[in-house]
């Protein structure tokens, strides 16, 4: 699964990681071309993806149910 996020805050960034840590599965965040991947658990590597122009979040798993409220319009 592949959704186009919007993490441009630092609440939004606390948010979106609080919520991906009580998720047991792996997650990441990716920029548009794969060239950056991060865990999308680390409040570090959430910090670092608000420089790249785009920022996805990748998992094995569907969990639309998480990510929606972060989804890019």
């Amino acid at each position: 699964m592949r959704i186009k996020v919007r993490l441009d805050t630092m609440t939004a960034i606390n948010n979106f990681v609080s919520d991906m840590t009580k998720y047991n599965g792996n997650v990441y965040l990716t920029d548009k071309d794969r060239n950056f991947i991060v865990s999308a658990k680390s409040m570090l590597g959430a910090v670092y993806s608000m420089e790249w122009d785009e920022v996805w979040c990748e998992s094995d798993e569907d969990i639309f149910q998480i990510v929606n409220k972060y989804m890019e319009d």
